[in-house]
């Protein structure tokens, strides 16, 4: 409660704090939230019980400095502490009207910092009459006790902020770095107090405005040790975590500007005409029935999984155990016990959809969650973590030799990478792609949101590559060479009645797949299959528009050929038939919770 920085952001602020303090002192205890009225997520001072910091709700916050305006003569003992008269003061339903009308007298004289309602005061007591003064919000500003520093040494915290502000990325890191350099944390040589050999900077404490969920970050200097603390998500009767009115606005703004996150409805109706023109051409609505004969209405819906694996060169797939609706855990560990399955492991339906139901299993409790709760027909496989995921898109003409490769997606996984300092879910929150998964996050992570990992350590959020659960897609289609066509061709000319599709592939190197070693094909998609390298963030709606009309006039073709030397005509009361199946299926995997 010593040096006080406050740093403006395009996205809020932030207010922090360095305890200097004797060093043998009471650690104070880290904080928590405590409810009077509204939340308020504190340090406690472990000597007199008050705080010298708080986040009040979820956007404001104070901090505390031991003296006024000048230094002042201390007396034997003061009436109440002034940890405990700011808590007062927080808890008021106005705090600046408590500020105005408590009793002062016999109080030790303090500043306090106060941002509420986006407006930023200063409320001196000086020991004799109060003082109110309004501040800039929009600009950075640093104070330092009375009590320890002359205004020599808090015009050299003055001119540091201002050198360095402007000249840094503003987050969690660089603020504490800011806290903890030389001239900035306590030195004795800089201080008149006549304790100053015993005092040191114990803690210096952040409180993060700039994201919808605020944080505490509270650094333990002496102990070593780094505390995130944030108010409670969700209060008694109010929505879901993370699914409240406010954050499903600004989900739905994230999307609104980024069109790869649209439903699907509203890239796809506009495309209707292109598909009624195809139609005409192959004379069928369900033009694409033909396209790849060995597999149920091609591939476009209603196909299992287990089956398309079936029809692939053993070796090039993962090991699958199939797992019918309904089974008893019995069966399905006497079903595991004559495979080579070992944790942890992939379930996901034997019919799927977008990543609907698709979960990593790390422990048997989790593979009896999952059972119980699965309505539909799912698979088991190992997880295979070679560290690169894409999806190849490949087509054959019929009788043709061999097929090409129309196009390469990327796959990032959702992670986040540790900056020693921030908890998982700061991190997550400056990541838009993150935040549209949060939902699923919160209820999949739990508490594991609040863990913080190490400087450069990598946490996977989502262990498996897809764009509905928040993979980034990349084109990669440059990545189109003769040595890796003729390997996946080499795969395609051997399942029998493929021509179109795309495979979604795990493997170790670029330089491994084009050798045709160390992958392993996760899924084979039939007619639906989309180009994906349409998602990369860098493509246009109009790019994707082209790409999908290219990709429907290959399938119309084979269709066509296909149609032309036997295989039947896909007809509309078939196509109906497909929709009603698929529209229960899906009902019952969404209902598998």
């Amino acid at each position: 409660m010593c040096t006080v920085t406050y740093i403006p952001t395009e996205k809020g602020a932030f207010l922090t704090s360095n305890r200097d303090e004797r060093t043998d002192r009471a650690p104070a205890e880290p904080p928590v939230t405590r409810y009077a009225g509204k939340a308020l997520t504190y340090p406690r001072d472990a000597h007199a019980g008050g705080t010298w910091i708080a986040l009040k709700g979820r956007r404001d916050a104070a901090v505390l400095l031991n003296g006024g305006f000048n230094n002042h003569v201390r007396k034997p003992s003061y009436r109440r502490s002034r940890g405990l008269v700011m808590l007062e003061v927080l808890e008021a339903p106005s705090s600046a009207d408590c500020f105005e009308t408590i009793s002062l007298e016999e109080v030790e004289p303090f500043t306090l910092i106060l941002f509420a309602d986006g407006k930023l005061m200063r409320y001196t007591w000086d020991g004799n009459q109060k003082h109110r003064n309004e501040l800039d919000p929009q600009q950075p500003h640093i104070w330092a006790s009375s009590t320890l520093y002359n205004r020599q040494a808090q015009q050299m915290r003055s001119q540091k902020l201002q050198q360095w502000y402007g000249k840094t990325a503003i987050n969690t890191k660089s603020i504490l770095d800011f806290h903890r350099q030389k001239g900035i944390r306590f030195d004795a040589s800089q201080s008149f107090n006549a304790d100053r050999t015993a005092i040191a900077t114990v803690s210096v404490t952040s409180i993060d405005l700039t994201n919808p969920e605020p944080a505490v970050h509270y650094h333990d200097l002496r102990a070593g040790a780094t505390f995130v603390t944030r108010p409670e998500t969700v209060a008694p009767g109010q929505d879901t975590a993370f699914d409240s009115f406010r954050w499903k606005v600004k989900r739905f703004l994230i999307r609104l500007q980024n069109w790869e996150y649209w439903p699907l409805e509203f890239v796809y109706l506009p495309m209707v005409p292109a598909w009624l023109r195809l139609s005409m051409q192959a004379r069928s609505v369900c033009f694409f029935g033909a396209a790849n004969p060995s597999m149920r209405y091609a591939g476009f819906a209603e196909e299992r999984k287990s089956r398309i694996y079936s029809l692939m060169p053993e070796g090039t797939y993962p090991e699958t155990l199939v797992c019918e609706a309904g089974i008893s855990t019995g069966k399905v560990q006497s079903l595991l016990k004559r495979t080579s399955l070992k944790f942890p492991l992939i379930a996901k339906p034997d019919i799927g959809e977008r990543g609907v139901q698709v979960k990593l299993l790390e422990t048997a409790s989790d593979l009896e969650d999952y059972r119980q709760r699965s309505r539909v027909d799912f698979l088991l496989q190992p997880y295979i973590d070679y560290p690169n995921e894409a999806g190849i898109f490949y087509y054959r003409m019929p009788g043709a030799p061999s097929g090409h490769i129309s196009g390469i997606v990327g796959k990032e996984l959702l992670s986040v990478t540790g900056d020693g300092i921030s908890d998982i879910l700061t991190l997550i929150l400056q990541n838009d792609r993150a935040i549209l998964q949060l939902p699923a996050l919160h209820a999949a992570l739990g508490e594991k949101l609040r863990s913080i990992p190490a400087t450069g350590e990598k946490v996977g959020l989502v262990p498996y590559g897809n764009h509905s659960r928040g993979s980034k897609f990349t084109d990669q289609s440059h990545r189109i060479t003769p040595a890796l066509t003729h390997v996946i061709d080499r795969i395609g000319t051997r399942i029998p009645g493929f021509h179109f599709g795309r495979l979604d592939i795990r493997f170790k190197s670029w330089y491994d797949l084009e050798a045709g070693q160390h992958f392993s094909i996760i899924e084979l998609n039939g007619a639906a299959s989309e180009p994906t390298h349409i998602y990369d963030p860098a493509h246009s709606l109009h790019f994707a528009w082209r790409e999908i009309y290219r990709h429907w006039e290959i399938l119309c073709e084979i269709s066509m050929k296909n149609m032309r030397i036997g295989f039947g005509r896909m007809s509309f009361r078939d196509g109906v038939k497909m929709v009603r199946e698929h529209l229960v299926h899906l009902a019952l995997m969404r209902g598998s919770k």
